[in-house]
């Protein structure tokens, strides 16, 4: 049976989560037919945190949490953007790792995370960082394995891509598989940096619904084999080395009917605006509904 602090902690975060995904419906509601994606992200994000930060206001102080990686990390789906961060794109307000220092014990005195991060950049993100956090999240491999490449090969041709398409894929396969050697490395690395943190290495979720287009199937099956390797790189970690404190996390199940083509999309894509720098990453609700609560769903974000 669950003891009443347990008990009071969880009642706490369900009511926030709940007024959350209240911010989040209504400013969806709220936005004007012509309002693009990027409004939409902006008018829920301020309106969903700001009711979930009053209902933590009375939560106990929390332990350290570091954010490091790439652009699904920096919460490039979810403008407006810090400024400060420059070319890294972070969101201002409604990045997952925001979401989860609002919404759970951590709080979040560093996001490294920056758009365009590889794995050999993740390694200079960590120089940068002097804390000793309790809770560390990563994305990273997304662009090691040329998903921009394939996305700009292969969003001219949405029914029937061509040979450019195709070779774009086949080069992202390689790549991917490359990744197996490089990433428990970097897994390792960040295990000796933070000694007492649990480690979240997060997955990607699928971007596009079946079918929408037929080229998405495509790009959602080169996300299915980088997710399995970035799992099985997390599982030969040996538990000498942190691999105990390492821990895989899916998304693609709370992102599932979400995908761009859905109709409550969890994805950012602006058709009118192919280059919008938002597009194909994570809006503030797959950050708060996807993320979020992935992380929550795998128990990573106790005290």
């Amino acid at each position: 049976m669950m003891n009443p602090q347990n008990k009071a902690r969880l009642l706490t975060r369900t009511a926030a989560l709940s007024v959350l995904v209240l911010g989040l419906v209504a400013g969806v509601s709220a936005m004007p037919a012509a309002a693009t994606p990027a409004m939409a992200n902006a008018t829920i994000a301020q309106s969903g945190l700001a009711a979930a930060s009053s209902v933590r206001s009375g939560a106990s102080p929390a332990l350290d949490y570091v954010a490091i990686g790439d652009s699904f990390t920096a919460g490039q789906g979810a403008p407006p953007y810090d400024l400060s961060s420059g070319v890294c794109l972070r969101s201002r307000s409604s990045s997952y790792p925001t979401i989860v220092s609002v919404l759970s014990p951590f709080r979040l005195p560093t996001n490294r995370a920056c758009s365009g991060a590889t794995v050999e950049s993740v390694y200079q993100q960590l120089d940068a960082i002097t804390s000793s956090p309790g809770l560390v999240t990563l994305t990273v491999g997304g662009i090691d394995a040329g998903s921009n490449q394939v996305l700009a090969a292969c969003a001219d041709y949405p029914v029937n891509p061509n040979s450019t398409c195709l070779a774009t894929i086949a080069l992202s396969q390689q790549k991917t598989l490359a990744l197996a050697t490089t990433l428990p490395t970097l897994y390792v690395a960040i295990a000796a940096k933070f000694p007492r943190a649990r480690i979240a290495v997060l997955g990607y979720p699928l971007l596009f619904e079946p079918a929408v287009p037929p080229v998405g199937d495509l790009v959602n099956a080169g996300t299915v084999g980088l997710n399995s390797v970035i799992a099985a790189s997390e599982d030969l970690v040996p538990a000498a080395l942190g691999g105990n404190r390492i821990r895989y996390v899916d998304p693609t199940q709370e992102f599932a009917g979400h995908g761009i083509g859905s109709r409550i999309p969890f994805i950012s894509f602006d058709p009118s605006n192919p280059a919008a720098p938002a597009n194909f990453h994570p809006n503030a609700l797959g950050n708060a509904l996807g993320y979020y609560r992935a992380l929550l769903h795998d128990g990573l974000l106790r005290r």
